[in-house]
């Protein structure tokens, strides 16, 4: 990961007995175990370590003891964390009865996609039965500035010592209390691509204890974005509310030719007695432009449906809702032929007489005889029959055959059987004998159809070109899978998570992904609430994307999918729940569905063209069980935004003329667009713009103009326009000199 870093002006004296300022500090903190392991901390020890020891303890009621032998370590672990704003590593250490033991500490760093050793730092042993505070400074852990993967306390003897406890582990940063505050820190979005020009708004509210006329500056370093030091305003014209109102912003962009992956922005605020402060902002993903192009028959946007439909008439929940839903999904199992006369052909057709889009989940592997349980030994087994392999074929080709029409279709093939067989691929201790990593090729199907090779590679291209041929009109999107190389792309770092990507991607072109339409891809398939309450896993997404797991990191995966397979993706079988629900069966809660309606234009930006809600095991919330959040949310989705207020010219150079407008608050806002004509033209011209709350436009003729400005969603919407504003031009265009001006 990339860190965006700035000078950090807190002066303080400090070593690892404790520390002294020339001034009171405040200390802010970033936990890695108080009691427990902080969120995305996991134990990696190669030691003999009880994470709920009940005494000694320095505070709350658990402690860390650790037994080391021979140069064994204390390792805990996390997927990635950010530590800009943050001084030192505080913990501290009880030495048992003896005290005594000699350790040293270092942190495990992600530098240029790989995990490397930061530098060791020797630890001052502790006293026998007392607790005492250790500090080092991040300055001596880790001097460049790398995203930190993990901490090591290792034992610097080649003997066993005496238990040593720890408690309250923590990143800290201590804050100067006359320097100016930060708070209320905002990224309006979080992905952007490297276009250079969509835009994502910083937003914060600063004050400062002597007054809001004292500050100097509020300022964000871009460092690596090649902006250098952009400066946020209380002006009133630079997203930041009203004038003079203590809340500062701005809005940038991201060059093209940067890099995908994740950088750290960083706040800093100065103020005229030379007081600083600074205040980490979050995770900004740099992402490429998807791969492929939208399939010609499906919206040319952001889409949203669910599993919710009935042909019953007033029982279909999405016509019920009043939304104009773009998306509809059923799963057909094996057997499926019995469920009713044409089962595929009638959830087509009404979907299509209702305005949809159908998605057939074919789920068929699992059932299809013989029945050995959804194990990807099982699917290995079972390609191997050619009997199997006919039955599943031609049930394939029945549904295909339902779904014939002259309205699109989309079949989504085969949840997690991509996923099952390239990790079992991966498994040099269970994988068949002859077949090769990540290879689809190297493992025997009985296909026997004539041009089609038998392997796993020739079932997935035959099963694409199976269904394009029996229904022209169908769309192919076989299913990625996160966990498909082994591996998660939310606890590895960022190339490691992009690589995991491309893996995915080639492995799945081999199996067809080459010629169908789309891929699809999923967060989960139960709610966060359901497997906290029924299974005690925590699964929950940072939806402020501070911290791994992230949704900005499963975002970065699908848009190293999209590139690499050269494909647009459909989000499926999202988690409905949402944070007013109560965890109990139907009603579980989630954050992800209230994250992609906050921020439509990030997973578009991924790649992704369309989002399904729905869960996926009894008892998981679903769209008609959630309390009527995603019907809500979907009305205001599609809904036309808000129109800009207080439209004016802020200046004017000639021919060139700045106008700025009310900044429109609607979370899926994409952009603005100018409008503007000359004298009495019956139409205008238009010029599209991103989120920044100001723009400026060449208005080449002397004359009078009107110019406007409408804001526009994510759905492609757009607002009424603003009030109108004559500006008069009095300098033809030939007349006026135009520097080169680069934003």
């Amino acid at each position: 990961m990339k860190c965006f870093r700035l000078t950090l002006f807190v002066v303080l004296l400090f070593s690892n007995t404790g520390f002294f300022s020339a001034s009171p500090s405040l200390f802010v903190d970033q936990p890695i175990y108080a009691d427990v392991l902080g969120s995305g901390w996991s134990n990696w020890s190669w030691a003999a370590v009880n994470l709920s020891n009940t005494s000694p303890i320095y505070s709350g009621t658990k402690s860390i003891s650790v037994t080391f032998g021979g140069w064994e370590g204390l390792y805990l672990h996390n997927p990635g964390v950010n530590t800009l704003g943050f001084t030192d590593l505080r913990f501290f250490l009880h030495g048992g009865t003896s005290g005594g033991q000699v350790m040293n500490v270092y942190l495990t760093l992600e530098v240029d996609g790989s995990t490397v050793n930061g530098p060791s730092v020797a630890v001052i042993p502790p006293a026998a039965n007392t607790w005492q505070e250790r500090k080092i400074p991040l300055s001596s852990l880790n001097p460049t500035n790398q995203q930190i993967t993990g901490v090591v306390w290792q034992a610097a003897s080649g003997s066993a010592q005496p238990t040593v406890y720890f408690d309250e582990i923590g990143f800290y940063r201590y804050e100067d209390p006359d320097a100016p505050q930060i708070s209320d820190v905002s990224l309006s979005v979080r992905s952007l691509p490297a276009d250079g020009f969509t835009q994502t708004v910083i937003k914060a509210a600063v004050n400062d204890p002597q007054g809001l006329g004292n500050l100097s500056q509020v300022r964000l370093d871009t460092g690596e974005l090649n902006r250098g030091k952009v400066v946020l305003l209380d002006d009133g014209n630079h997203n930041d509310d009203l004038v003079n109102d203590g809340v500062f912003g701005t809005a940038i962009s991201v060059p093209v030719g940067t890099a995908t992956g994740e950088v750290q922005l960083l706040l800093e605020a100065v103020d005229a007695d030379g007081h600083e402060h600074v205040e980490p902002v979050g995770t900004l993903t740099i992402l490429s432009l998807p791969g492929g192009s939208i399939p010609s028959v499906l919206p040319q946007r952001i889409g949203w449906g669910s599993n919710q439909w009935s042909e019953a008439a007033g029982q279909d929940w999405q016509v019920n809702s009043g939304v104009s839903w773009d998306y509809i999904y059923q799963y057909i199992t094996y057997g499926w032929e019995g469920w009713g006369e044409h089962f595929v052909s009638r959830f087509v057709n009404q979907a299509w007489e209702k305005g949809y889009v159908p998605a057939v989940t074919v789920y068929l592997m699992l059932d299809t005889p013989p029945n050995c349980g959804e194990t990807s030994n099982c699917y290995a087994e079972k390609l191997k029959n050619s009997s199997t392999v006919n039955a599943y074929l031609e049930s394939l080709q029945r549904a295909a055959l339902e779904a014939k029409g002259d309205q699109p279709v989309v079949f989504i093939l085969e949840p997690d059987f991509y996923g099952y067989m390239q990790q079992l691929s991966n498994d040099p201790y269970n994988r068949p004998s002859g077949v090769l990593p990540n290879d689809p090729n190297s493992y025997p199907v009985a296909l026997n159809r004539s041009g089609y090779a038998n392997t796993l590679a020739g079932f997935g291209k035959y099963m694409v070109d199976l269904i394009h041929q029996t229904a022209p009109n169908a769309l192919v999107a076989p299913m990625a899978s996160m966990w498909a190389t082994n591996g998660d792309p939310q606890s590895v770092t960022t190339q490691q998570a992009v690589e995991m990507a491309q893996m995915t991607a080639a492995f799945i072109n081999q199996m067809g992904g080459a010629q169908a339409d789309l891929l699809v891809v999923e967060f989960s398939d139960r709610d966060a609430g359901y497997y906290e309450v029924v299974h005690g896993r925590n699964t929950w997404w940072d939806d402020t994307d501070l911290t791994l797991p992230r949704v900005t990191r499963a975002f970065l995966w699908e848009n190293a999918l999209s590139v690499a397979s050269g494909k647009r993706l459909l989000l499926w079988q999202v988690p409905v729940g949402n944070m007013d629900l109560d965890n109990t069966c139907d009603h579980y809660k989630d954050n992800r569905a209230a994250y992609l309606f906050n921020h439509p234009r990030d997973i578009f930006d991924s790649g992704v063209i369309g989002v399904m809600f729905g869960g996926g095991a009894a008892c998981t919330t679903n769209v008609n069980t959630d309390g009527g959040y995603v019907a809500s949310q979907g009305a205001i989705a599609y809904l036309e935004p808000s129109s800009p207020e207080h439209f004016s010219v802020l200046f004017k150079n000639g021919a060139v003329v700045t106008a700025r407008w009310d900044e429109v608050s609607d979370p899926d806002l994409w952009g603005y667009r100018l409008y503007y004509r000359f004298e009495n033209s019956d139409s205008f011209t238009v010029r599209t713009l991103s989120r920044a709350n100001q723009g400026s436009l060449f208005l080449p003729y002397q004359g009078e103009w009107q110019i406007g400005v409408r804001s526009m969603d994510a759905m492609g919407n757009e607002s009424p326009l603003s009030n109108l504003v004559t500006v008069v031009i009095d300098v033809e265009s030939e007349h006026v000199f135009l520097p080169l001006i680069i934003r």
